[in-house]
């Protein structure tokens, strides 16, 4: 499957330009297609995994009389509210790569957004040398 991405600018006079994202810097290129496939191919949480020791009800357990279980949850945020679900051991590999591709997936985000910030104020002062 093939991905096209087409970036769509808005130049001085309102007109819109459309264009094919080969014009952008390679690196930036690598970025959005990593990002892109990420995407496509990878579920994701947002969120983050955090370790808390857990008693389990069991009776006769250890944990009843202070020897916690490591237990492992999902921070995450429903509304405004912050909410932690246990993960059980059975799923925490597949808990642990959906949170790890969020996490890749934003810093591929902060690039693409480092260097869009970096053409703008390349545009900027362009467009201040361009004054009557």
């Amino acid at each position: 499957m093939c991905i096209y991405l087409i970036s769509v600018f808005i130049s001085d006079n309102m007109e819109v330009i459309m264009r094919h994202r080969g014009y952008l810097p390679t690196k930036e290129r690598q970025v959005r297609s990593r990002l892109a496939k990420l995407l496509h191919e990878r579920p994701l949480l947002i969120g983050s995994l955090v370790s808390m020791p857990r008693v389990c009800g069991k009776a006769g357990c250890k944990c009843a009389h202070g020897e916690l279980h490591p237990g492992l949850y999902l921070s995450l945020r429903v509304g405004e509210k912050r909410k932690m679900i246990h993960v059980p051991q059975s799923l925490e590999a597949q808990v642990r790569q959906w949170v790890d591709t969020y996490q890749e997936v934003w810093r591929l985000m902060e690039r693409v957004s480092e260097a869009c910030c970096q053409r703008f104020f390349r545009e900027k002062q362009r467009a201040r040398g361009k004054r009557p």
